[in-house]
């Protein structure tokens, strides 16, 4: 489903954006543009040494994750994770893209089930370059509602890596989105997705 107020694709929504409230449509996520700019390794790492030897670019989810699932009896766990973020700086695009994400249920007597979920792996492709990114701080959070109700809910605040062998790439979370629901009869589904972050560029000390 897709929101055309926000720009976003919500897999495994119906209804109204869980973002801006805006009705959901059948659309797909379009596509990056075929004119994104792409420059050379080396002229990337001239535009960093050129802003001091660090870049910032905002990002933002343009694709989220949502799942939920039951066990016998009442146990309810709800998953969700940014699958897709999108920024630019200079006319250069950037883009993140879950690559591995982790999973993770408990459960408490009597029937509180906590699903969790974060992304532990991401790739990044600055104008045309790649890096991956690696999971270094996961937040994880757990809440209950009378009478049997569970919320779990997870994501990822911090990631690092490298980009080829002058640039170092780090990502932190700027704000986190964050929602539940309940089921018949004590089912609770919750889910946190990185709906904002920052992704900062800078050259490895040479």
């Amino acid at each position: 489903m897709y929101c055309e107020n926000c720009g976003c694709e919500f897999s495994g929504w119906r209804g109204k954006c869980p973002v801006c409230k805006a009705e959901l449509i059948e659309e797909e996520r379009a596509a990056s543009p075929d004119e994104t700019v792409s420059i050379p390794y080396d002229a990337l790492v001239g535009t960093v040494r050129d802003h001091g030897g660090e870049l910032e670019v905002g990002m933002s989810a343009t694709d989220v994750a949502r799942q939920k699932r039951g066990s016998f009896p009442f146990f309810g766990y709800g998953y969700a994770w940014e699958k897709w973020l999108s920024g630019i700086i200079d006319d250069i695009s950037v883009e993140m893209r879950a690559q591995d994400v982790g999973k993770q249920r408990k459960h408490n007597f009597p029937w509180l089930g906590y699903g969790f979920a974060w992304v532990k792996k991401m790739r990044v492709t600055i104008g045309g370059n790649q890096a991956t990114l690696t999971a270094t701080k996961v937040r994880r959070e757990k809440r209950q509602m009378f009478p049997y109700f569970g919320y779990g809910r997870a994501w990822t605040e911090e990631m690092t890596g490298e980009c080829g062998d002058r640039l170092m790439v780090e990502f932190s979370a700027t704000e986190v989105t964050k929602r539940r629901q309940s089921g018949f009869p004590y089912r609770g589904y919750s889910y946190a997705w990185v709906n904002e972050g920052l992704l900062r560029i800078s050259l490895v000390d040479e």
